[in-house]
């Protein structure tokens, strides 16, 4: 009954008959943008803001992210992994104007996670010396600044880039700032988040 009760949640909100999957193998929740499919991972542990808070990311990319241009960025050169972390804080902020009763799900969802240890237990401990700039980036815009992520003076123009992310374009174009600053310095490779 949850579930059908999800799946009729999802589809609201993305304005179409999208398909949604429950998969106790997923690791995480995802959307496929081209196939329209929305798999939703099955977790010992799920609250329903939890569940609501995927099912609201995930619809932000069914409204936001848009197909073509995403393969097409990809094709070109752009980082995937990149191009997702500043992806995913932008429809993250335009789900939540669209539909505010999700924000307090946002908030929820990802202290859940965190304290289940879903982002490694470097990120549990709060060690933010130890993580590369893609991972601060990926954990502050998904944490919130009470996590308080810290970044050097040099890596902050990056943090008001990705705040400042309204289009798909604007993604893009920071993405591209991001894998030449990446580039330029000396980074351990970043961890899948």
């Amino acid at each position: 009954m949850l579930q059908n009760t999800t799946n009729q949640l999802a589809k609201l909100l993305a304005t179409e008959n999208i398909f949604v999957r429950h998969d106790a193998s997923a690791a995480t929740a995802s959307f496929d943008i081209k196939g329209r499919v929305l798999t939703l991972p099955i977790f010992k542990r799920m609250s329903k803001a939890l569940t609501d808070m995927m099912v609201g990311h995930e619809v932000g990319h069914a409204l936001w992210t848009p197909s073509g241009a995403w393969k097409a960025a990809i094709d070109e050169g752009i980082n995937q992994n990149i191009l997702n972390i500043v992806e995913d804080p932008r429809i993250e902020r335009k789900v939540q104007r669209k539909y505010p009763g999700l924000r307090a799900c946002f908030v929820t969802g990802y202290r859940e996670l965190f304290d289940q240890g879903f982002f490694g237990e470097i990120a549990a401990a709060g060690d933010w010396d130890a993580m590369n700039i893609l991972d601060r980036l990926n954990i502050h815009f998904k944490g919130g600044s009470s996590l308080g992520v810290r970044f050097a003076s040099e890596e902050m123009y990056l943090v008001s880039l990705v705040e400042a992310v309204e289009t798909f374009d604007d993604a893009i174009r920071v993405t591209k700032e991001i894998m030449k600053f990446w580039n330029e310095s000396d980074q351990p490779e970043s961890s899948e988040m």
